[in-house]
C-alpha cells in the first residue's frame, strides 16, 4: 500500500518541478539568444563590417536574458514560498467562515 504523502512533501516536489520548468525556459531563452545573436554578428561582419550595429541587440536582449534568469532562476525558491504562504492565509480565512 502505498504511503501518504506530507504536505511539506508535497510542497518541496512541486518547488523542484516549477524550478525545473522556469530553469528549461531560461535554457531554451539562452540557447535562442546564442544562435540568434551569432547569426546577428555574421551578417554585420560580412555586409555592413565598417558599421558595429549587433552590439545593440545583443545588448537589449541580454538586459532580457539576464531579468529572465534573476526572476525564474534566482528568485523562483522565493516567490514559490510567497505564492504558498498567500495560499495557506486564504485556506485559513475559507476556514474561519
Amino acid at each position: 500500500m502505498a504511503k501518504d504523502i506530507t504536505l511539506n512533501e508535497y510542497k518541496k516536489a512541486y518547488r523542484q518541478i516549477i524550478a525545473e520548468e522556469e530553469r528549461r525556459g531560461f535554457f531554451i531563452h539562452l540557447i535562442v539568444y546564442i544562435i540568434v545573436n551569432t547569426m546577428l554578428i555574421t551578417i554585420n561582419v560580412l555586409y555592413s563590417p565598417g558599421e558595429i550595429w549587433f552590439f545593440f541587440p545583443l545588448l537589449g536582449w541580454g538586459i532580457g536574458l539576464a531579468s529572465h534568469y534573476v526572476a525564474s532562476i534566482a528568485w523562483i525558491n522565493k516567490t514559490l514560498k510567497k505564492k504558498e504562504a498567500e495560499a495557506e492565509y486564504r485556506v485559513r480565512e475559507t476556514k474561519k467562515k
